[in-house]
């Protein structure tokens, strides 16, 4: 774990990022690591976290945390993606400017068949939103998503502002996958599908299953369904739901799930897939599909949440019809010039709004505004961390 750096000037304005959990390689982790890379260039930034697995930022303990907040010239950049009863009480003691970074929190009613816990911290991580865009009226909110910004009721228009979060498409892109395996997917004619995301209610994993079924009753069973993401513990009656449709689909043959893996693993199957198809009902950007997109992938999605804004023109939104994705799949994989079409809207997206230096500057941008002064720019910037683990 990194250690707090000493001897910092006292004309530099103070940044502390707060999130319950940094981790290494998710989301918001990305988002966090790059955010402090960039920031600490300028600025004396540190992150609180309570659970600390990225080493690649430096973090504030107890004393550095209630010096800095108890500052009124400092800069309080809070990650709000779920229910922190912690981080709610070092707000209400916060002096200086509170910026709202929102990543968007699940409705409990997803959860709600499957675990009360689950549904629970939803819930309060919903509510949450409200008791802080009402307690903290001159707060910003720096949203990850357009689609975010519909649960920011009561918040100014002039209080928000949208910036897509970091990632690391960039390095990804330049690991070199696992040869055998990309070769055996590649000398495979079967079509292979893939979807990427953590195994939860909201992912459409249900309709996913729908989807292969219906595709093997009315076209061929000459295809294959990979969900790279890991089962949570804590939903044990979703996962049991899950494969008792596998059982009663006969989908047996026809699915794999592959929990952590390495990166070079996961190169090899966004290289090796035909179609990345997402069945999401709720996402609050869906990073995974602009990695697809970069790899060459069309992506079929759910035409729900922020999806259609973060896949771009030329991607396929469908309705949630299982006959529908179905259909699309076989007319895609038939139709050559169509294929190549998605792929080049795909990259064109990626590469014209999700770049890294892309949403570098737009995160500049959004922090001159917030603070009103000259914010230098940083080109010399690279986050250090590399791909280890994805989950």
């Amino acid at each position: 774990m990194a250690e707090a750096e000493s001897g910092k000037r006292d004309d530099v304005m103070e940044v502390l990022m707060m999130h319950q959990t940094v981790d290494r390689h998710d989301a918001i982790g990305n988002d966090i690591e790059a955010m402090y890379g960039i920031l600490s260039r300028k600025f004396h930034c540190l992150v609180y976290a309570e659970y600390k697995l990225n080493e690649h930022v430096v973090y504030a303990d107890e004393e550095q945390m209630k010096k800095i907040i108890n500052r009124q010239d400092s800069l309080i950049l809070y990650h709000h993606s779920i229910f922190w009863e912690r981080g709610e009480e070092i707000l209400k003691k916060t002096k200086g400017k509170i910026v709202f970074r929102y990543h968007n929190i699940t409705p409990e009613s997803f959860f709600q068949p499957y675990s009360a816990f689950y549904a629970a911290q939803c819930e309060r991580g919903r509510e949450q939103t409200k008791r802080f865009a009402a307690a903290y009226p001159d707060a910003y909110w720096l949203s990850a998503s357009r689609y975010n910004t519909l649960d920011l009721q009561g918040v100014r228009q002039e209080c928000i502002g949208i910036c897509a979060p970091f990632h690391k498409i960039g390095q990804f892109q330049n690991i070199k996958p696992e040869e055998t395996i990309l070769k055996g997917m590649i000398e495979d004619p079967t079509i292979q599908l893939l979807f990427v995301g953590r195994i939860s209610p909201n992912k459409g994993h249900l309709l996913l299953l729908e989807i292969l079924r219906v595709f093997i009753l009315n076209y061929h069973n000459n295809i294959k369904l990979r969900i790279v993401g890991k089962f949570d513990a804590g939903l044990q009656a979703y996962k049991e739901l899950i494969f008792q449709k596998i059982r009663q689909y006969r989908l047996g043959h026809y699915i794999e799930f592959i929990g952590e893996i390495t990166d070079a693993t996961l190169a090899s199957y966004y290289l090796g897939s035909d179609l990345f198809v997402c069945a999401s009902e709720h996402e609050g950007f869906c990073v995974p599909i602009l990695e697809a997109q970069s790899f060459g992938l069309p992506v079929l999605a759910l035409e729900c949440g922020a999806v259609p804004d973060t896949g771009g023109s030329g991607q396929i939104l469908l309705k949630k019809r299982a006959a529908d994705f179905a259909a699309a799949i076989q007319v895609l994989m038939a139709n050559e010039h169509y294929y190549q079409y998605m792929q080049t809207c795909g990259r064109e997206n990626g590469e014209s709004r999700f770049t890294f230096e892309h949403i570098k500057k737009v995160f500049q941008d959004e922090i001159k505004k917030i603070i009103g002064e000259h914010y230098e720019d940083c080109n010399s910037y690279r986050t250090g961390a590399v791909y280890h683990r994805r989950r």
